[in-house]
């Protein structure tokens, strides 16, 4: 067997891993942290006996800024995760095999290409405009002219479904490893089946509790 060849087909599984893992911590790490923030704001003493109604109504009124915040900021990080699990794979194929790939350019053709370049324009919003959708960038002027966001909005208020974009862009990643390749993309045979994706990408034994002693 041509060792090039091995080289390559070496090269390509790791590629074909590294989306998996990519796309697999960016999910766990999403669940993960809203279950701990939703945890949080069950178990939070909103009411404390003793207190006068001032400091009650303080601690009720900054312990809802925190979580809302921590939401906010989770869903900001999670669209920039996005975004660079995306340009990670391009900077890989340019790195392996010095295939010159670019994002506008080259990769209509494949699936979900349309949601990663809402993903892509929000993380250039959040990056560029302090997350606010203002006119005068290019990124910006998409959203709200092509995809019809409202002007002047935040990007942590669309509340966007995080969930249905990682998985997404870990289809479309894998679209693109797949078809430049000429082969099929065994994966989107489950892109209408979200827990079946999940499952690849969060296995069932990483969510299996150990018991306790």
């Amino acid at each position: 067997m041509d060792m090039n060849y091995e080289i390559e087909q070496i090269h390509l599984s790791r590629i074909h891993f590294d989306i998996i893992h990519r796309m697999g911590s960016l999910l766990f790490m999403f669940c993960a942290t809203t279950e701990k923030i939703e945890e949080s704001s069950e178990n939070i003493q909103w009411y404390k006996e003793g207190d006068s109604r001032r400091d009650n109504k303080d601690r009720m009124k900054e312990s809802g800024r925190m979580l809302n915040g921590y939401r906010d900021i989770l869903e900001e990080l999670m669209i920039i995760g996005i975004s660079k699990a995306v340009e990670d794979l391009i900077f890989e194929y340019d790195d392996t095999f010095d295939v010159k790939v670019n994002f506008w350019n080259n990769l209509k053709r494949f699936e979900f290409y349309h949601e990663m370049t809402i993903i892509r324009n929000l993380n250039n919003c959040i990056k560029h405009s302090k997350g606010i959708l203002k006119r005068g960038e290019k990124g910006n002027d998409y959203l709200i002219d092509e995809i019809g966001f409202t002007e002047g909005e935040k990007v942590k208020n669309l509340h966007i479904d995080i969930v249905d974009y990682l998985l997404k862009s870990f289809l479309f990643q894998m679209d693109v490893y797949w078809k430049s390749q000429k082969k099929d993309n065994p994966y989107l045979k489950y892109k209408n089946d979200s827990k079946k994706l999940k499952k690849i990408l969060i296995p069932d034994f990483i969510n299996d509790k150990k018991p306790r002693e």
